[in-house]
């Protein structure tokens, strides 16, 4: 299955060849002077190949999915590891005709139905995608250039992976595996897409996690990778010496010479959620997109490795099930169930999709469902929206919206109150009001779209969303439809 290549790979994509050719050199070395030793090396330097490695073009891997994903060359993953998620779908798998490949993830929020779940989860929540290598890999050089999933409880990762059960080295099966996972922040406890998980296994026991800021190790040239900028993202895997060199946008973020696998592997790309608040947060989102631009893994000569089935721990999907044409690269909603269709159907709490329906203080004895509630036929267009009157409050919540970039709101109302209030409340990664944006909405007969560009203060990491009539008239009508907040970069 392995396809090797020579060292014109990089030819049949024109539209990157200038970036994949910088990188190129930064592996190879810099002109005029000698590779440094790792043990030379800092978080923010260049990365080189290490002295007296070469590498190994001729057996070099690159793909740029301009033709889909090659059932030859890749397995797209169809189950579940973990728990309290609905695995990684084939259905969740597709690309665009320049050659993106699209990896959805559809977090707790997700309730349309259209795709269903592998795991603990049936009902299409949690559910991730991947793509495994049918070739196998060993130490070398792997860099994927990608927009990461840019929600929290979902975990974009990169990484090698191989199993070995029952173990003849320890206690427990061996593991070996090398990862780069995004959001980081598990040890500061604000997990943001500023951050970045290192780590490399020999077993889950044996194992060392350098969780990295990337300002830090960057030196300020990447701040946060949910900047919807493709990024790229790799480790350098050397067996001799034994040490792994992970960077981003060539510079080291992350140096670790502990743990070092040295059993041949598979390459793995793609998302899926732990189910682990500390580890990358909760998904409480509707549905995003991870975009890998290209990937491409090209072996060091002469690093020892141990030869290895390297078995895949979930199954492939069949042929058929592989994106057969490309589509338009969809745009994501930030806001959950924005169109409150999905919503008509869902039998339980509605409160669990990305929306509170509550009520004003002072309103305590009147019962929320007469005041704040869902209304299946008189949102815009005849289509689902939300019903509020006098006292009624709904809220939803959404995360990583981060200062120094802007997002687009929109949203469609229709009020006979003289004033209701739209409030969008900044917060930082502790939840912390920073500031607020109030759009007033005036009374009106007919639908009314609104329009607001939000450009975050200094040190946002989510917004709160608040929308309850000001107007003390106990007959008011305020419906509300088409919530969005899109990302405008």
């Amino acid at each position: 299955m392995n396809k090797s290549i020579s060292t014109n790979i990089f030819k049949n994509k024109p539209r990157v060849f200038a970036t994949i050719g910088t990188l190129s050199l930064i592996v190879t070395g810099c002109a005029g002077s000698a590779p440094k030793q790792y043990t030379e090396y800092l978080p923010g330097d260049e990365v080189e190949t290490l002295d007296g490695v070469e590498l190994d073009m001729d057996n070099a891997i690159f793909d740029d999915f301009t033709t889909g994903v090659d059932y030859d060359r890749w397995m797209i993953g169809s189950g579940a590891w973990g728990n309290g998620n609905g695995g990684v779908i084939p259905e969740n798998v597709s690309y665009t005709e320049d050659g993106v490949l699209i990896l959805r993830g559809n977090g707790l929020h997700y309730a349309r139905n259209e795709v269903k779940g592998l795991g603990v989860l049936k009902d299409g929540r949690n559910t991730g995608s991947a793509i495994i290598s049918k070739f196998r890999t060993g130490p070398g050089h792997y860099e994927v250039k990608m927009k990461p999933l840019p929600r929290l409880g979902a975990c974009t990762a990169f990484w090698t992976y191989t199993y070995n059960d029952p173990s003849s080295v320890y206690d427990e099966p061996d593991n070996h595996e090398i990862d780069i996972e995004l959001p980081g922040g598990k040890s500061t406890g604000t997990i943001s897409f500023k951050q970045v998980l290192n780590t490399n296994y020999h077993t889950v026991v044996l194992n060392i996690s350098k969780d990295v800021n990337f300002a830090d190790a960057t030196k300020g040239n990447v701040i946060n990778v949910a900047d919807g900028q493709f990024h790229t993202f790799g480790f350098d895997w050397y067996t001799d010496p034994s040490v792994v060199i992970y960077y981003v946008d060539g510079q080291i973020t992350a140096i670790t010479d502990t743990y070092v696998p040295y059993l041949q592997s598979r390459l793995w790309l793609g998302n899926w959620f732990p189910n682990n608040s500390a580890f990358v947060g909760n998904s409480l989102f509707e549905t995003d997109y991870m975009l890998v631009d290209w990937v491409k893994y090209i072996p060091f000569k002469d690093q020892p490795q141990t030869e290895w089935d390297a078995s895949v721990s979930v199954n492939g999907a069949e042929r058929s099930q592989y994106p057969s044409s490309p589509i338009i690269l969809p745009t994501a909603n930030m806001v959950s169930n924005g169109d409150f269709d999905a919503l008509i159907n869902v039998e339980e709490n509605l409160n669990t999709y990305g929306w509170t329906f509550s009520k004003l203080n002072g309103y305590e004895n009147i019962d929320v469902n007469n005041i704040c509630y869902l209304d299946p036929i008189n949102g815009y267009e005849n289509s689902a929206g939300v019903h509020l009157k006098e006292g009624g409050l709904l809220t939803t919540e959404i995360d990583t919206i981060y200062d120094g970039l802007s997002y687009n709101l929109s949203f469609m109302a229709k009020s006979d109150a003289e004033d209701t209030r739209f409030i969008v409340r900044y917060r930082s990664g502790t939840e912390t009001e920073i500031s607020k944006e109030i759009i007033n909405i005036p009374a009106s007969e007919d639908f009314v779209e609104y329009k607001k560009e939000l450009v975050p203060p200094e040190g946002t990491h989510s917004v709160s969303i608040q929308i309850y009539s000001n107007d003390e008239n106990k007959d008011i009508n305020v419906l509300l439809d088409d919530i969005k907040i899109e990302r405008n970069y």
